[in-house]
């Protein structure tokens, strides 16, 4: 069981999934080159969630880095709260819900000295999605690449994006073994490259 929130990140990012520990839970996760990232929310001393950024850095036995924290701050909400979520939703099936952007150590070629700019967004999604579908529309994109499934945990999703990147987003419900799109697509753009 892990001891703090860091040890909760790095445990998500290993399973892939986390529950939680205590008053921490894990809203979702993001792998993007060999950089992940775990967006956690817990409750504080006076009530109120607060939502907390971790990262981490796969090495080379696929194992992952001790998770080092990016970013947090007060929810204003209580994402375990139906209610609450179905009231920002207002009918929708997916709102933004936060967005951040940090430079980080990416080591990619095209990052200067290593690192590039990040983008992350956080998603509020209707709880009868079972997953994200995500598209790859940058200019650059590999068509062979296709549409990826992102799994959804909670109902605060995390999508990570690096500079010039730009991603159409779609809830989707799994109906025995069908799927079908809830309401309209979302775009969601990276850094100036």
């Amino acid at each position: 069981m892990p001891r703090n929130l860091a040890e909760l990140a790095r445990a998500a990012l290993t399973a892939g999934h986390a529950q939680g520990a205590g008053t921490a839970h894990v809203a979702d996760t993001c792998v993007r080159d060999g950089l992940g990232f775990a967006l956690l929310f817990h409750r504080r001393k006076d009530g109120h969630f607060a939502e907390e950024l971790y990262f981490s850095t796969r090495i080379d036995d696929e194992s992952w880095t001790a998770a080092d924290h990016l970013s947090g701050g007060v929810m204003g909400i209580d994402p375990t709260s139906a209610l609450e979520c179905a009231g920002i939703l207002n009918g929708r099936s997916l709102v933004p819900f936060g967005e951040s952007e940090t430079a980080l150590f990416t080591g990619r070629p095209q990052a200067d000295d290593g690192y590039e700019l990040l983008r992350f967004y956080e998603l509020l999604v209707e709880a009868e999605a079972s997953h994200l579908a995500v598209d790859d529309t940058s200019p650059e994109a590999d068509p062979a690449r296709g549409r990826i499934h992102k799994s959804l945990i909670s109902q605060v999703a995390l999508v990570a994006l690096f500079p010039g990147e730009r991603l159409t987003v779609r809830p989707v419900v799994r109906k025995g073994t069908k799927s079908y799109p809830l309401g309209e697509p979302y775009e969601l753009t990276g850094p100036d490259s």
